[in-house]
């Protein structure tokens, strides 16, 4: 009885520790995917901002200028980032989920079994004790006041000629009999239904854990990639940030200067080609894939990174 109540005991536990294991992962991911989604969105925005306002701008403002040097810059793609991204978090929602059910107790089939074993070891031992006593099985007979005394008495130490047998002691046997029948079928159906359940909950726990290792594995390769297009998108703000001022000093110079670039003085010419070597490193920038097929941050993120600080350097 007390291996079958501490392997009831141990099947609860680990339900309840995958349950927990599963609610803090699922809620976990759903936090990490939410950050990602969101900072994913940003650069897309930064990256359209950049693309049809800033670079926009510089163009219609540089292509006024008379006799300044061309610049030759590329087209900037539309796909988004965020599509990029499907395949990468689509991996993680697609992880088959489990479900985990609670612990069969068993207690009513067991107790019906219990009871049905009480009676039949009830009725075999009348039967028994009707034969011994040489008491007729006829049911008009058998179930008389005296007829039970003399099954009883028989069951009591008649069968044994004691001296002391009477229907008292038979009774208290036939009930300790009975009783007996009830705990053994309850003890044996009980370990059986623990046992049972015990190897469920270590499935369920095994299973949760597979599922929690999938998880894990592809939100460490958001982490990842998280943490490398945070530094993407501070260098987008820099090269934003920079042209806007280019923009609005190209604006000045127009407007002071006029559109002949010869007759610039060298301070306004040097911000002229300064700005355009900005604009010319900004496209190559923004015509890059974000993820390798593996899920980790492509060569192309970590090269743009590297460069992209390499011309926030200079350009403060």
């Amino acid at each position: 009885m007390f291996s079958t109540m501490k392997k009831q005991k141990r099947a609860q536990e680990l339900i309840e520790e995958a349950k927990k294991a599963l609610e803090e992962i699922e809620e976990r991911s759903e936090t990490q995917l939410q950050r990602f989604k969101k900072l994913v969105s940003e650069i897309d925005t930064l990256k359209s901002h950049l693309a049809r306002k800033t670079l926009k701008r510089f163009h219609d403002l540089y292509f006024t200028l008379k006799g300044v040097k061309p610049v030759e810059m590329a087209d900037i793609t539309e796909q988004s980032y965020a599509g990029q991204m499907r395949e990468l978090i689509g991996r993680i929602e697609s992880v088959e989920p489990i479900e985990i059910a609670g612990t069969k107790m068993g207690k009513l089939p067991a107790a019906l079994a219990s009871l049905t074993a009480a009676i039949i070891t009830l009725l075999a031992a009348l039967l028994i004790g009707a034969a011994g006593a040489g008491v007729s099985f006829d049911l008009q007979n058998l179930f008389t006041e005296r007829s039970i005394e003399k099954i009883l008495t028989w069951i009591g130490g008649g069968a044994f000629a004691y001296p002391s047998a009477s229907p008292l002691f038979g009774g208290l046997g036939l009930i300790t009999a009975a009783v007996a029948a009830a705990l053994v079928t309850w003890s044996v159906l009980m370990a059986k239904s623990s046992g049972k359940n015990l190897a469920a909950a270590k499935k369920c726990y095994d299973d949760a854990k597979n599922y929690i290792e999938q998880k894990e594995h592809y939100l460490n390769d958001i982490v990842t990639l998280q943490r490398e297009l945070s530094q993407y998108k501070d260098v987008l703000d820099t090269f934003d940030i920079f042209m806007q001022e280019y923009n609005a000093i190209l604006r000045r110079i127009l407007f002071t200067e006029g559109k002949e670039y010869e007759e610039y003085g060298k301070s306004s010419k040097e911000v002229v080609k300064r700005a355009a070597i900005c604009a010319q490193a900004i496209v190559p920038i923004l015509n890059i894939t974000i993820v390798a097929s593996d899920g980790s941050p492509s060569k192309q993120l970590l090269s743009a990174i590297e460069e992209g600080k390499r011309y926030s350097e200079a350009l403060t």
